[in-house]
């Protein structure tokens, strides 16, 4: 009996350590996607080198685009196939080790072909970054299965939140590398300046396909079998019909996805209406991501008192200020007395609450969203539930193209506008989510 115990209580130990061990390597996961990303942030830096190739905004809109309705639009396609697999650890390690592959090329074309030929570089970019995009969505779908298996659903929120916390960190120091390659004086000319930094993104990404390997996940026996496309297609109106706080939850990421109509923007403007210099891109960065950490402290701290939620709603009341600012700033300036040619570099600098503002809101939603989708789905169908929402959000997600033609048109202020009152709407409807334990009888 005693020797039963003895085996009984080194198998816990054993097992707490795995969790443990688990809990390190996804947090660093986190903080080595985090730099590969935003050394090269697509909002940020790749926007920039879209415009320096000649692009126009409707091409700085379909980058966005790009990045996340190609990161989205597969998952629930595929979600089929990756559902019944025993294990995802693989699957994500082999597509991150792709990605890595694909920003190297990138790297190499943008130092061969930018003093050269910046239409073909740039017809090249897009289909590249697309690919990687698909690629990335196939494997952030298997990774956010691994997240809900090996992590228990009281420590989702604080997971999130560690490694959103960590990454910025990280992310934070990284700002300053942008500002200087950016910089005309002082970085490296062009095109060399975003080559490193997308060579630098591809090293990230290499040792992430490392890192998230050694994660050891369940192994789990599928209790089903894989759904063809056309099968996993016939499945969206009986998994909506059955769960009511599942439409309820995808109507607010629908409504929260508009984000990302105006933040791709929020540079761009800098640079074209408030006469920023380019390097301001770089702080602007940095500005981000010490907002995203200093906020990911107080969401910790209020989703301990008040619930996953209670943050959810929080985050998404806040999304809403930056667009609303950033649509007043020309007004807010002018009613001070504050101009681009009489003030210098003040307006640009000034702009960048817009910058933190997003960034603290993005934090909140960035731990909540995740955690609270997680928390409604049930453990056989979570691959499912995860893609379905990531799919329909992939094709709102071609609104930011749309907004780049509609800048074109009718300038920055509308767009902005717009965006802010549609964020107000997803705050209203997301007081009506249940929780947690609402949300386990909702099926109807």
């Amino acid at each position: 009996m005693r020797s039963l115990i003895s085996h009984f209580r080194k198998f816990q130990a054993s097992r707490r350590g795995w969790r443990q061990r688990n809990l390190r390597l996804s947090i660093l996961d986190g903080i080595l996607v985090k730099l590969g990303m935003n050394l090269s942030h697509p909002n940020m830096v790749l926007t920039v080198l879209v415009r320096a190739l000649g692009g126009s905004n409707t091409l700085v809109g379909a980058l966005s685009t790009i990045r996340f309705s190609g990161w989205l639009l597969p998952q629930f396609l595929i979600a089929g196939w990756i559902q019944p697999l025993s294990r995802k650890v693989p699957f994500v390690s082999v597509t991150a080790f792709i990605r890595t592959v694909i920003y190297g090329v990138l790297a190499v074309l943008v130092y061969t072909l930018g003093r050269a030929n910046h239409s073909l570089l740039l017809a090249l970019f897009l289909a590249l970054f697309a690919l990687s995009r698909v690629i990335t969505g196939a494997s952030g779908l298997a990774r956010y299965d691994v997240f809900g298996s090996v992590v228990s659903p009281a420590q989702r929120a604080s997971f999130f939140a560690t490694r959103n916390f960590w990454g910025g960190v990280f992310v934070f120091g990284a700002g300053f590398l942008v500002r200087l390659m950016l910089d005309s004086e002082q970085g490296m000319p062009f095109p060399g300046n975003f080559s490193v930094l997308l060579l630098v993104s591809c090293v990230f990404f290499l040792i992430d396909s490392v890192i998230f390997a050694m994660i050891k996940e369940p192994h789990v026996r599928p209790n089903q079998a894989g759904y063809s496309i056309a099968e996993q297609l016939g499945r969206v109106p009986e998994l909506l019909k059955r769960d009511s706080t599942l439409r309820r939850y995808l109507l607010v990421r629908v409504l929260l996805s508009m984000t990302m109509v105006a933040q791709p923007f929020y540079s761009v403007f800098a640079l074209d209406i408030l006469e920023a210099p380019e390097f301001m891109v770089g702080f602007y960065l940095s500005a981000m991501t010490l907002a995203n950490v200093i906020a990911n402290l107080l969401w910790r701290r209020l989703e301990r008192a008040r619930g996953t939620l209670y943050l959810m709603k929080a985050a998404s009341c806040l999304s809403a200020l930056a667009p609303l600012l950033a649509a007043a700033t020309p007004w807010l300036m002018q009613a001070v007395g504050i101009s681009t040619r009489g003030n210098g570099i003040l307006p640009a600098y000034l702009f960048s609450i817009v910058f933190m503002i997003a960034g603290g809101s993005q934090s909140g939603r960035g731990v909540s969203l995740p955690a609270v989708l997680l928390d409604i789905a049930p453990a056989e169908e979570r691959p499912s539930y995860v893609g379905l929402v990531n799919t329909v959000l992939g094709v709102i997600n071609f609104l930011p193209m749309l907004s780049g033609f509609a800048i074109d048109i009718f300038g920055f202020e509308p767009v902005f506008l717009i965006t802010g009152v549609m964020l107000l709407v997803g705050f209203w409807v997301s007081r009506r989510l249940p929780n947690r334990s609402e949300a386990q009888t909702a099926l109807v």
